[in-house]
C-alpha cells in the first residue's frame, strides 16, 4: 500500500515538474522586431573625413527555442547626415551629394547569451551594400536587446567588429524594440 501511494507522488511531482517546465518555455519570447535609428560616428579614410550617417530600418531577431541559437535581420538606409552637410560639405544640402546607400544585414544561428536585463546575439554576418556583397562582409556582429523594470524587451543596439567597423564605426548603434512575441 505504502509502494503504491509513494510511486502515485512520484508521478503526480514528474507530471507537475514536466508542466511546469513546458509552461516556462511557452512564455519565453521568441519574436522580437523593431527599429534601428542611429547615427554612425565621423571616420577618417584615405580621401579625407566622412560620416556621420544617419542609419535607419526595420529589423527582425527570432530566438530558436532552447537551441541557444538566434538569427537576425536587418534593412538599413544610410545616407549623409545633416551634420555632415553642414561641417563638410560647406552647407550644400544636394540630396545627390549624402552617398544614400542600403544594405541587408543577415546574422543566421548565431550564439545566445542571457543577461540580467536580457540577451546578446554574436557571430559573424553578412552585409550587402544596395544588393550585391558589401567589402566589409563577412563581419563580426554582437546584438544585445534590453530592457527595465517597466518594459523587459525595450532596446536594442548592433556593434560591429572588423572589418563591418569602418563603415560602421565600433560604437553600439541603438534602436528600439516594437514588438515582442
Amino acid at each position: 500500500m505504502k509502494s503504491t501511494a509513494f510511486g502515485w507522488t512520484v508521478g503526480t511531482l514528474a507530471v507537475f515538474l514536466l508542466a511546469v517546465s513546458i509552461s516556462g518555455l511557452a512564455q519565453t519570447p521568441t519574436q522580437f522586431s523593431g527599429l534601428i535609428n542611429a547615427y554612425s560616428p565621423q571616420t577618417t579614410t584615405t580621401t579625407g573625413t566622412t560620416g556621420p550617417y544617419e542609419v535607419r530600418g526595420p529589423w527582425s531577431l527570432t530566438l530558436s527555442g532552447a537551441s541557444g541559437k538566434a538569427s537576425f535581420t536587418a534593412a538599413l538606409n544610410m545616407e549623409l547626415s545633416d551634420g555632415w552637410v553642414l561641417t563638410e560639405n560647406g552647407g550644400n544640402f544636394d540630396p545627390n551629394a549624402r552617398g544614400a546607400h542600403t544594405h541587408h544585414v543577415t546574422l543566421v544561428d548565431a550564439n545566445v547569451t542571457w543577461m540580467s536585463n536580457g540577451f546578446q546575439i554574436a557571430g559573424i554576418a553578412t552585409v550587402t551594400l544596395n544588393g550585391s556583397k558589401a567589402p566589409v562582409s563577412p563581419t563580426p556582429l554582437v546584438i544585445a536587446v534590453t530592457g527595465g523594470t517597466n518594459v523587459k524587451f525595450s532596446n536594442i543596439t548592433l556593434t560591429f567588429g572588423s572589418p563591418g567597423s569602418k563603415h560602421f564605426g565600433t560604437e553600439a548603434l541603438p534602436g528600439v524594440v516594437q514588438s515582442v512575441n
